[in-house]
């Protein structure tokens, strides 16, 4: 660690959320002085230098938490504290909280370079850079990050000259020229193209990474979230879901709702019974019939109910011919070739599943459904579920059922 970043480390600590809840007015169609509840007992702890990656859909508290963090909500009950310090009653503007807008909030009256200079020139910045850089210093790390994020050429344009997703660098670079005590990046990437967006989480992160304030990074894409996280909390309906590591959200998603967030295609969760044969359990679902292994039979259980769903994630499903032993019979929705691989949609009987598989198979569809046609639309296919990589959860409830 230099010595600059050495200094900053002692402005820097952890931020720790304690039982934060909020609601709203009902507003339209609801009775009058009702509330809408958007935050439930919200608890977290982001290291200092931890990028936490919060995501979940849209509408499902996001936003407000990190406004509630940055001092522009109040919340209606629980606790704040950053280092220490209870942030209740400290305002927005003495929190040293770098907050990038979903909505950008540019100036518009102010150049592309203006925006980017304007927290390290704010005369009551706390924690911003303001007082220990002087002017040129400035001009450097602002030139820095506009660099990194491309635009440095268009530094004398006005905001209104600029499309959406330059707007959207513009504030990201505002945000990332300060030395806060937290950053809060409420969806930094997701107005950039493709192209763009895979190379700028990467240079983010690492910016990020070697800072040592806490950040949240807001996205409501899953796998965005397990690129850029050092943890992942996944919310929904205003709860935290689940927090943990990239791989532990990956490997073992702790209810449906956090399985459908996360993967490209999402896991396939194929709701079916459990069945006793001799002394193992099956799970079967129409003429699908899977011997469960040891340990998903033993969280089977477990489960309170006869009514399970099971996920497999879409790479480990095989495509097979119709009449192979053992396959479950499906038939051909739709073929989307993404060059390297193709996902492939399968009518399992009124539930569609996705399987990812390889271009070279998938060209050959037609001819593994025995239908002679590249895309075999229509055409039956036999499925093989893997015998390992298997969730388990309960019906009723949508929790996983935890192995042995």
């Amino acid at each position: 660690m230099n010595a600059a970043l050495a200094q900053s480390a002692t402005r820097a600590a952890a931020l720790v959320v304690e039982g934060i809840g909020k609601s709203f007015p009902a507003g339209k169609g609801g009775a009058k002085g009702a509330l809408r509840r958007v935050l439930e007992e919200i608890g977290l702890e982001v290291a200092p230098g931890e990028i936490l990656a919060l995501t979940g859909p849209s509408g499902a508290g996001k936003t407000t938490l990190c406004r509630i963090l940055a001092g522009l909500e109040r919340p209606d009950e629980g606790a704040v504290r950053l280092g220490g310090r209870d942030l209740a009653g400290v305002p927005a503007g003495r929190r040293a909280v770098a907050f990038l807008f979903e909505s950008y909030a540019l100036y518009p009256h102010l150049t592309v370079r203006q925006n980017a200079l304007s927290p390290l020139q704010a005369p009551n910045a706390v924690g911003a850079g303001a007082g220990r850089l002087d002017p040129a210093a400035a001009e450097r790390r602002v030139d820095e990050v506009l660099e990194l994020l491309e635009i440095r050429h268009l530094d004398a344009r006005l905001p209104g000259a600029l499309s959406g997703g330059q707007k959207q660098r513009v504030a990201l670079a505002r945000t990332l020229v300060q030395d806060p005590a937290l950053f809060l990046l409420d969806e930094p990437i997701s107005h950039l193209d493709a192209k763009l967006r895979h190379k700028l989480r990467g240079e983010i992160r690492r910016r990020l990474s070697a800072q040592p304030a806490p950040a949240i990074w807001s996205t409501p894409d899953g796998m965005e979230a397990l690129s850029v996280g050092d943890r992942v909390a996944v919310i929904a309906d205003g709860r935290i879901e689940q927090v943990g590591t990239p791989e532990q959200i990956w490997l073992s998603p702790v209810s449906t709702r956090v399985a459908k967030l996360l993967g490209d295609p999402p896991m396939n969760l194929v709701p079916g019974t459990l069945a006793q044969e001799g002394g193992g359990l099956s799970f079967t679902r129409r003429e699908l019939r899977l011997a469960l292994p040891p340990a998903l039979a033993a969280a089977a259980r477990r489960a309170k109910s006869a009514e399970v769903v099971l996920g497999v994630r879409p790479d480990a499903l095989t495509l097979v011919p119709p009449d192979a032993a053992g396959a479950a019979r499906a038939e051909i929705y739709s073929n989307e070739p993404f060059g390297k691989h193709a996902i492939v949609t399968l009518d399992l009987g009124a539930l569609l599943v996705k399987a990812k598989t390889t271009m070279s198979l998938a060209s050959g569809l037609g001819d593994l459904a025995g239908a002679g046609t590249g895309e075999g639309i229509g055409a039956p296919v036999g499925l093989e579920l893997p015998a390992e990589g298997l969730v388990l959860f309960d019906g009723p409830t949508g929790r996983a059922l935890p192995a042995a």
